[in-house]
């Protein structure tokens, strides 16, 4: 256990933020109102729907996890057409998915 990362905090977390800050610190992204689709049973069913059509394996490196992210594979920038568009969805495993946003894509 470790403190958590807000500085002057003491609550203790495995690791981040504890649930207050972790909180805090999304709600004050810039892209908050489009983050909360994410939270919706809708986003939940649609992910289900994706990953099982994949058959839980990497769209790019084909490696079958259950660790996968849905990703969208045109940047959806708040768009809810892109956002939901089931074609515009992919299962990543964590490594691949990470990859390709660092690279903004």
């Amino acid at each position: 256990m470790r403190f958590c990362a807000q500085p002057g905090c003491p609550a203790t977390v495995e690791r981040g933020r504890c649930p207050a800050h972790a909180v805090t610190l999304e709600h004050g992204r810039p892209n908050w109102d489009i983050r909360k689709w994410y939270d919706t049973m809708r986003w939940r069913r649609l992910r289900l729907e994706v990953l099982r059509e994949a058959a839980y394996a990497c769209a790019q490196c084909g490696q079958i996890t259950l660790a996968l992210d849905v990703d969208h594979i045109v940047k959806h920038d708040g768009d809810p057409d892109r956002f939901w568009d089931r074609d515009n969805l992919q299962a990543l495993c964590i490594p691949c998915h990470s990859s390709k946003t660092a690279q903004g894509s």
